[in-house]
């Protein structure tokens, strides 16, 4: 609780283009808790495919909603996303304590999550909640970062034939991080993060940048605003314009989480 991780989360630091109000947006999921279940949800799943329709992919396995199981899982969802939730909390909260100063405002969804609708369940992979119906406990529009040198977009919508009540959740990846580190390799690691962050105060937590986490890792931030607009999948309210974001860095050569056991076991 009150940590980020790694990859792509991130602690993004900027201002609000209509106001001029300092903005704070954090990006995770639910980290060891959330896969810990995931891990165990699919194990159950398979089981109910081996048994159901064996034909059927292991990676498409799922548990039936009316069962002892289904209903226990959905449970478990909930409880993750509260934890989720309150991981966020926590860290916002950490952050006007250390500054000493108080919130106007705040506001967050989920994404990449199940969303449910009576008895038809959504798996909004790559997809941000706009219908009120996925969030009880809404409290604001939606957040749709872009890249850390791009504007969060603050987001709202209704239900169309087009979105099914989903904006995009941000703007997704060129290539895997193997292929884009691999078109960099006649660069230096140091020159790259030079040119991708100009003007911008951008951190790396572990102390190691990793170049799979800098823009040009993602898709066109242009192009996805133009797509939003074109097929009307929502209505963007404000944006956050950057000043600067840490990242968690290469946490493979770094992670401090990795020192700390090292320094136990010694």
């Amino acid at each position: 609780m009150g940590t980020q991780g790694d990859g792509n989360h991130f602690l993004f630091v900027g201002k609000s283009k209509n106001t001029g109000n300092t903005m704070l947006v954090t990006h995770h999921g639910s980290r060891a808790p959330g896969a810990a279940l995931y891990d165990k949800g699919m194990k159950v799943a398979n089981r109910f495919r081996q048994e159901i329709s064996p034909e059927t992919l292991r990676e498409n396995a799922w548990i039936p909603f009316d069962t002892d199981e289904g209903k226990a899982y959905w449970e478990a969802l909930q409880l993750i996303r509260t934890w989720t939730k309150e991981n966020h909390t926590n860290i916002h909260d950490a952050v006007l304590n250390k500054l000493g100063t108080e919130k106007l405002d705040r506001y967050w969804n989920e994404h990449n999550f199940v969303f449910r609708d009576g008895d038809l369940f959504y798996h909004a992979k790559g997809a941000t909640p706009l219908d009120d119906k996925f969030m009880p406990d809404i409290t604001g529009p939606r957040l749709i970062p872009l890249n850390m040198s791009e504007p969060v977009l603050i987001v709202q919508g209704k239900t169309t034939e087009r979105n099914l009540g989903f904006a995009p959740h941000g703007a997704g990846r060129n290539f895997s991080r193997t292929q884009h580190k691999k078109s960099l390799a006649h660069k230096t690691v140091e020159e790259i993060f030079d040119e991708e962050t100009k003007g911008l105060d951008i951190r790396f937590f572990s102390n190691e940048i990793d170049i799979s986490e800098l823009p040009s890792a993602y898709k066109s931030a242009k192009n996805v605003r133009a797509q939003i607009e074109e097929y009307g999948l929502c209505e963007v309210l404000d944006e956050v314009m950057p000043y600067g974001c840490i990242m968690a860095g290469d946490v493979g050569k770094n992670a401090p989480w990795k020192k700390k056991k090292k320094f136990r076991k010694a």
